[in-house]
């Protein structure tokens, strides 16, 4: 109940809440979300590589890309960049609406071209306000619309800030009922908004093992981000490409120098062959005897003619890498080695080469992923070095055996003609010069069908488009929502909080909680003006709450002898609780009943009946104390009655006195208190405070009902300890609490039938 009393905190809170809703959708750009999809496959195998050149050597093994490395690469700076720069949107263009700027992407009514050094256009910001006058011309304006100066479309400005431009309007669109609009031409360095967009770009794979990645951005203008998206993978496909031909026109170009090698060595073999034949006159006929011998030397030649071929592209692939000193470039590959350990730390060693290459594009050599490349670069050359002298001490020992036995058929043959002998070394030599020759020739030709007809490793799934008719922002239901929720949480902690922290009494509840003593009843919190509430015509709530009141201390003193006489004394904790209010008007209600009431004051500290009654002489009335200290007064000289219907007789407080605690210990008030039993039915007494003064207490005894008033939302909780002692120690006799000023809770209305009004 003490939530729906608060009903109007809601309300408001509610309405203020859903106010800052609205003006929040309304005055927000809405953000609408962008997404394409591509699959990023694994690197092709060998033989649809750029390097299929040698895939017939068995160089390199197949290798896979990691979907992590590629999204860095997507979403390096470089690659925003080059969207960036292609797109031009360092340069916004906004029409001025009612409420939000507007942008107009991809075309707006004018279009400015930057004169000036890429170097300066590309890293200076600034903003032009343009007002079109006519379609000839047009002025520049500042935030206020002041204009700053007039220009013609198509004339050369000087800006100190961008160096020249030129305004044009665009598609001639720029007419007579455009005239007066103003566009907002917004100029801003290439980086700070190549680095905005790379921080909304969202790139994830679309499942844990998946080579499927969604790229997704969000922007005001749809078309915008659309084009971002597009033109990046654009872009990145570029790069994938560009890099697979890198190495195959390093493959080409190692081809070349050999071939150039090569062709001077079989030119010199071929230049011997024919000076020998001439000078000796030999034919091809060769010894019947010596074919048998000839038949195995023959074989063994040709071993190692075979191993001789391996040594020399060892001792190539050696020199290249010696040559290769502190680079860092791609190694020939599938030459044609035995040893599967050299195929494999090469393949490595280039993925690694293309590896730092990749990460070069977007950093710097001091990058710690990029000196750590450096380091696996140095150690896997340092290995491979090894395993190529290894190979080539193999090779030599191979090549000796080889010799041996070719020796052994040779000495076979030692009778046949020495001429002849001398020839078929050249011819021999001759062939394996030719094969290389030939070999080489081949692979050029595959390097250079590959380097023009290279794929990207990138496949579009779904092109960028946009997700939803609707803005992912700002989210128009969770903020309604959210407003709401809010404006109903924020009164409730309020009040739960204000409830929490709050000391005082703020119901019935809080007095049952503590006391034991009876609870007399509640009287309801008034406005109106006059102190005296009660009538015997009034019909109102607190009229009625008065007359339950008298029929609750009948109750109380049902067991009381006295026939006339009943004494009840009326007090509080502190003072303002309403114990005067209480006390004047109970005597009022037992007035209207019949019954003869007389109605005391011994607060002779603060006393206030001159505020609830009309006295002769108003606070400095005669009363109980100058009948104390005057032994020549009556107490019939003290009294006096209300001018009223149904009055009572009232006997004030009197003068203040300076020692009231010793006034009340005088026999005299007794002799009051005697006069009041013999002559009255009921004698009402407004008492001082019992925490502050000890003055009720010298007189508690006096009384046959003590009625303790507490106020609601005035009276202190831990206050309510006193008046349950008093009861324990039975200090103050027949003691029940009163709660004062009490609120209406959910609607009771006091009295069957009755509301608050006053009904006469």
């Amino acid at each position: 109940m003490k939530f729906v009393k608060k009903w109007y905190w809601f309300i408001f809170s509610v309405f203020l809440f859903l106010s800052i809703a609205f003006l929040k959708v309304r005055y927000t750009l809405p953000q609408y979300s962008v997404s394409g999809t591509i699959m990023i496959a694994p690197e092709e195998n060998i033989s649809q590589s750029e390097l299929s050149a040698f895939k017939d050597m068995g160089l390199f093994d197949n290798t896979k890309s990691k979907i992590e490395n590629e999204i860095q690469i997507i979403k390096s700076r470089t690659l925003i960049t080059n969207v960036v720069n292609k797109l031009d949107l360092n340069i916004q263009y906004y029409s001025q609406g009612r409420i939000l700027e507007v942008e107009n992407y991809p075309k707006s009514l004018l279009e400015i071209n930057l004169l000036g050094h890429d170097s300066i256009v590309k890293n200076r910001y600034r903003v032009f306000r343009i007002k079109i006058n006519s379609p000839l011309s047009y002025s520049l304006i500042d935030e206020d619309e002041k204009k700053l100066s007039t220009h013609s479309f198509g004339k050369t400005y000087k800006d100190p800030v961008i160096g020249n431009f030129v305004i044009t309007p665009r598609l001639d669109k720029v007419d007579k009922k455009l005239k007066g609009n103003i566009i907002k031409i917004k100029i801003s360095p290439v980086n700070n908004i190549a680095e905005y967009y790379r921080n909304r770009l969202v790139i994830s794979p679309v499942g844990k093992s998946s080579t499927i990645v969604r790229l997704s951005v969000s922007d005001a203008v749809k078309e915008k981000a659309t084009d971002i998206i597009n033109n990046l993978i654009e872009e990145y496909n570029n790069a994938t490409v560009e890099s697979k031909k890198q190495i195959s026109a390093k493959t080409a170009d190692f081809i070349n120098k050999r071939l150039d090698l090569i062709s001077g060595d079989l030119s010199s073999v071929d230049t011997e062959a024919a000076d020998y034949k001439s000078s000796k006159g030999l034919s091809l006929d060769v010894s019947a005897q010596a074919n048998s011998a000839l038949q195995y030397g023959t074989q063994t030649k040709q071993q190692i003619r075979q191993i001789q071929t391996q040594l020399q592209l060892v001792q190539s692939m050696s020199s290249f890498i010696q040559n290769q000193g502190g680079q860092y470039e791609l190694i020939p590959s599938n030459l044609g080695f035995d040893d599967p350990s050299i195929t494999g730390t090469v393949g490595r060693y280039n993925s690694l080469i293309l590896r730092r290459k990749q990460l070069l594009k977007s950093s710097s050599i001091q990058n710690p992923v990029v000196v750590n490349l450096d380091e696996q670069i140095n150690g896997l050359r340092q290995v491979l070095m090894g395993s190529l002298n290894s190979l080539k001490s193999t090779i030599k020992i191979q090549l000796s055996s080889l010799q041996n036995q070719s020796s052994y058929f040779s000495g076979t043959v030692y009778n046949a003609p020495e001429s002849q002998k001398d020839l078929r070394v050249i011819e021999r030599e001759q062939t394996i010069k030719e094969q290389l020759f030939l070999y080489l020739l081949q692979k050029r030709e595959e390097a250079e069908i590959t380097s023009n007809v290279t794929l990207s490793n990138i496949r579009i799934i779904d092109k960028a488009s946009v997700l939803s008719a609707f803005p992912i922002s700002p989210n128009s239901k969770m903020i309604y929502m959210a407003a709401l929720l809010l404006g109903l949480a924020i009164p409730f902690l309020t009040i739960y909080l204000i409830d929490l922290l709050n000391v005082k009494i703020s119901s019935r509840e809080d007095i049952e909680n503590v006391l034991s003593m009876p609870i007399l009843g509640s009287i309801p919190k008034t406005k109106e003006k006059n102190k005296i509430v009660i009538s015997k015509s009034n019909r109102s709530g607190v009229a009625e709450a008065f007359r339950i009141l008298r029929t609750n201390v009948d109750f109380l003193m049902a067991g009381n002898t006295k026939k006339s006489g009943k004494i009840i004394f009326v007090t509080s904790t502190i003072s303002g609780e309403g114990k005067t209010m209480i006390s004047s008007n109970l005597a009022k209600t037992l007035a209207i009943s019949g019954k003869k009431v007389a109605y005391v004051g011994t607060d002779f500290r603060d006393p206030k009946f001159h505020k609830f009654l009309e006295l002769p002489q108003g606070k400095q009335t005669k009363g109980f104390t100058n009948f104390i200290t005057n032994s020549d007064l009556n107490p019939s000289d003290v009294i006096y009655t209300q001018k009223d219907e149904d009055p009572f007789d009232i006997i004030p407080s009197g003068v203040i006195p300076p020692n009231p605690a010793e006034l009340l210990m005088q026999d005299r008030v007794k002799v009051m208190f005697e006069y009041l039993e013999n002559n009255y039915d009921f004698v009402i007494v407004d008492t001082a405070p019992v925490s502050l003064v000890t003055d009720t207490l010298l007189i508690g005894s006096l009384s046959d009902l003590s009625i303790y008033v507490v106020r609601e939302n005035y009276s202190d909780k831990r206050m309510l300890q006193i008046p349950e002692n008093f009861y324990a120690e039975n200090r103050l006799p027949n003691m029940a609490v009163l709660l004062n000023a009490a609120q209406n809770k959910g609607g009771y209305n006091y009295g069957y039938g009755y509301g608050y009004g006053s009904k006469k």
